[in-house]
């Protein structure tokens, strides 16, 4: 188990700055927004499947040499589907935990990391905030006001991660 960063006397270790601790629980209310997010992603995608196979069924028919699936076929592909989306949203879900978890123990890859998905994560919400792609119906509010929730959580857990107090905590640099 990796020990947290030590003080420039080389005893006890360094205790984590405030802003390192508030920027874990934003990060962790960011996590919690992507479990909100997968869950009525997957309402939305099981509500419409009937459009989607309808689409399949269009895209099918304009290939030629293959063999077609049937409605029925495509139809019962939809939970399989479903189930390995939800699965790969909890997989990558997990994996940002760890690396969030990292970032209280002073690590500065993990914080790198975090911040270039945050920056990511950040931009990808901007056509959010001018309407674009949000859809109907409730589900689709409710996706447009999660997308904004955690890119406003995410922004502030970078900024604290990269203020003075975390820099000299992620770095190791003693504090004068």
């Amino acid at each position: 188990m990796p020990t947290p960063p030590h003080g420039p006397d080389g005893g006890g270790p360094r205790p984590m700055p405030v802003d390192v601790g508030t920027a874990y629980q934003l990060w962790c209310g960011v996590l919690i927004l992507g479990i909100v997010s997968t869950v009525t992603s997957l309402a939305l995608m099981w509500r419409d499947r009937q459009a989607f196979v309808d689409l399949m069924m269009d895209q099918m028919s304009t290939m030629s040499g293959s063999e077609a699936l049937t409605r029925d076929e495509v139809l019962a592909l939809i939970p399989f589907g479903l189930g390995v989306a939800a699965v790969g949203s909890c997989v990558i879900l997990g994996l940002l935990y760890l690396v969030v978890r990292q970032i209280r123990r002073g690590k500065n890859w993990a914080r790198m990391l975090l911040t270039l998905v945050g920056v990511f994560m950040t931009l990808s919400t901007v056509p959010t905030l001018f309407g674009v792609g949000t859809g109907t119906g409730a589900e689709s509010w409710v996706l447009g006001i999660v997308g904004i929730l955690q890119a406003v959580l995410t922004v502030g857990a970078i900024v604290l991660m990269h203020r003075r107090e975390s820099n000299l905590y992620f770095l190791r640099i003693p504090k004068n």
